[in-house]
């Protein structure tokens, strides 16, 4: 079974993935507007002496841009090694105070005209996939790289508070990537490190995970 996509302009095999990993749900605009995330900060993870690592999560959608021609990287600020930034800042005005060219313009060469919304597909090991809407903004107000970033981590916390509810089961019996509740993955330690094309107006986020060592 998979979840039905009338009117879409991309034909990633949502049947074959969805057969084989879980079932496809879509998240539409007006679920989100309501959300207490969209009304609040979430506050990031403070350092504290303790060892980490980070780990980014496995995806097994197709990348069809090896050179990455459609990807758009998110960094912070003044750190030359720095290969993500923490969701925590991302989900602030303005994307974080340490986000490297928060007011470049994204998505140049789309029609805002046709569509003004990208998708934005989670692909979470043993959790069925799910998509939310990005807003791209208009001709005259496109979206910028710290607007993108925020509406890229809104999502993340909503698919987190939705595993935290159990909204969204788990398909897999494994620990190691587990989202919410006491043991598993907390919003926290989520870094965005990429943002690139499926294809058509499908994207997927790389995302790293800060572990305790």
């Amino acid at each position: 079974m998979s979840y039905p996509r009338p009117n879409s302009d991309h034909y990633f095999n949502y049947d074959m993935y969805n057969n084989t990993f879980g079932i496809h749900q879509d998240v539409q605009n007006h679920q989100l507007s309501g959300h207490p995330y969209f009304r609040a900060n979430i506050p990031f993870a403070q350092s504290s002496g303790t060892s980490h690592s980070m780990e980014f999560v496995p995806t097994h959608i197709p990348r069809p841009n090896r050179d990455r021609s459609s990807t758009i990287f998110f960094r912070v600020d003044n750190e030359w090694n720095s290969l993500s930034v923490p969701l925590g800042e991302c989900i602030q005005p303005n994307g974080g105070l340490r986000l490297k060219d928060p007011r470049e313009i994204m998505f140049q060469t789309l029609n805002r005209t046709h569509s003004p919304y990208l998708k934005i597909i989670i692909a979470w090991p043993g959790y069925n996939t799910v998509e939310y809407p990005i807003e791209i903004g208009t001709i005259a107000a496109p979206i910028t790289r710290a607007q993108l970033a925020r509406q890229i981590a809104y999502a993340f916390s909503m698919f987190v508070n939705s595993c935290n509810d159990g909204n969204f089961t788990r398909t897999q019996s494994s620990h190691l990537w587990k989202v919410g509740g006491r043991d598993g993955i907390m919003f926290h330690q989520m870094h965005l490190s990429e943002f690139w094309n499926i294809e058509g107006n499908a994207w997927c986020a790389s995302i790293g995970v800060l572990r305790n060592t």
